[in-house]
């Protein structure tokens, strides 16, 4: 398990240093600084990444959670994600995963939130794999990737 964990960061940390190769820390002009203020109030740690000068991304904490907003250079908001606990998840869906899949842990679990629409990606852990699954807030889920444990 630990070689599984060790080498799933590894190849994490090349494909989002080749991912990211040009993405650099900045600042952003006023109306982005207005509307990220206005959205997400109360929010810490903020700091603002680019890599064309055209979209921005905010990486920040809100109440325990850490959150990522992507903006556009006119200040629109694109889409945000964050880490989500496991009792923040809609009842539907942990019903949904309890009965579906009663013998794997909640291991990770990222909200994805665009234009209105929410998504969530879960990884699960069980005896000897591990499952990301996408699904939505009533429950419906999909399997994006099943591995075998080490």
């Amino acid at each position: 398990m630990k070689k599984l964990i060790l080498l799933m960061s590894a190849a994490l940390l090349l494909s989002a240093s080749a991912l990211f190769a040009n993405t650099y820390e900045t600042t952003v002009n006023s109306r982005i600084q207005h509307s990220f203020s206005e959205t997400f109030a109360g929010a810490s740690e903020v700091k603002w990444y680019t890599d064309d000068n055209k979209t921005f991304t905010a990486k920040f904490n809100m109440s325990s959670s850490k959150v990522t907003a992507f903006f556009d250079d006119a200040g629109n908001l694109l889409a945000t994600s964050r880490y989500l606990d496991p009792e923040q998840l809609p009842l539907a869906l942990t019903s949904r995963l309890n009965k579906k899949y009663p013998n794997d842990s909640l291991y990770c679990i990222v909200e994805y939130s665009s234009n209105g629409n929410v998504v969530y990606f879960i990884t699960l852990e069980g005896k000897d794999t591990w499952t990301v699954l996408k699904a939505d807030g009533t429950g419906a889920t999909s399997v994006k990737s099943r591995l075998k444990k080490a």
